[in-house]
C-alpha cells in the first residue's frame, strides 16, 4: 500500500500547488492551468498512447481518423517551409510544460545532433542535410493550430508528438505523426527512409524496422 499512498500524497500536493498558484496569480493562473490540462502528457502517470504500427506515410487523413480519407489543409507555415528548395524534410515536435517524456525525447535528439537549442523554440541540429525542425508548445495558440492539423486520429490531445512532412516524388505532400515518446533510433530510420524515397521514388520494405527500430 505504501507506493499507492505515496502517489496519492504526491498528487494531492501537486494539485494543491497548482490550485494555490492559480488563485494567487495575477497573470491568469486559471487560464494557464486550463491550457496545460488541455493536452495530456503521454507517459506521465501511465497515460501511454496506443500506437498503430507504422505502415507508410499519409497524404489524406489516415484510417481511423475522424476525417479519414479527407484532404489535409496544411498550414501556411508548413507550406512555406517545405516549399523552400533547401528543405526536403520538415519535422514538427510538439511538447508542453511539465511533460517529462517530451523533455527526455528532446534531450535525446539534441544528444544525437538531430535537434539543437532548448525545447522551447528549438531547431534542427546538424545531423541531416536539407532538414528543418521546429518545436512548438502544443498548449499555446500557434502550436495548437499546427498540432490539431496533424493529430493521428483527430481526437486525442497528447504530447510528445513528432510529425514528419515532405513533398513526395510527384510533388504530393506526405506526412506521418508519431504519438508519444519516440525512440531516436526510430526517428533516424524514418528520416533515412524518407531520404531514400525522395532519391529513388520508392520506399524500402522496412516498415517493421521503422516501427521497432533497434539499431
Amino acid at each position: 500500500m505504501r507506493p499507492v499512498l505515496t502517489l496519492c500524497i504526491v498528487l494531492i500536493a501537486l494539485a494543491f500547488g497548482i490550485g494555490s498558484w492559480a488563485i494567487g496569480s495575477n497573470d491568469g493562473g486559471y487560464e494557464q492551468v486550463e491550457k496545460l490540462a488541455s493536452v495530456k502528457c503521454l507517459g506521465c502517470l501511465a497515460l501511454d498512447p496506443i500506437l498503430p504500427p507504422f505502415e507508410g506515410f499519409w497524404i489524406e487523413y489516415p484510417e481511423g481518423h475522424v476525417k479519414e480519407g479527407e484532404e489535409v489543409t496544411h498550414p501556411e507555415a508548413v507550406l512555406g517551409t517545405i516549399g523552400d528548395e533547401d528543405v526536403n524534410i520538415f519535422v514538427l515536435f510538439f511538447w508542453t510544460q511539465g511533460c517529462v517524456p517530451c523533455a527526455e525525447q528532446w534531450d535525446e535528439m539534441v544528444e544525437e545532433k538531430i535537434a539543437s537549442g532548448p525545447e522551447d523554440g528549438g531547431r534542427e541540429g546538424g545531423r541531416f542535410e536539407r532538414f528543418r525542425m521546429t518545436s512548438f508548445d502544443a498548449a499555446e495558440k500557434e502550436g495548437r493550430e499546427l498540432y490539431d492539423t496533424y493529430i493521428p486520429t483527430g481526437l486525442e490531445t497528447g504530447v510528445p508528438m513528432t510529425t514528419f512532412i515532405f513533398r513526395g516524388p510527384e510533388d504530393d505532400i506526405q506526412w506521418y505523426s508519431h504519438y508519444g515518446k519516440m525512440d531516436v533510433r526510430e526517428f533516424i530510420v524514418i528520416v533515412e527512409d524518407i531520404e531514400y524515397y525522395l532519391e529513388t521514388g520508392s520506399l524500402k520494405d522496412d516498415y517493421d524496422d521503422i516501427a521497432h527500430a533497434d539499431h
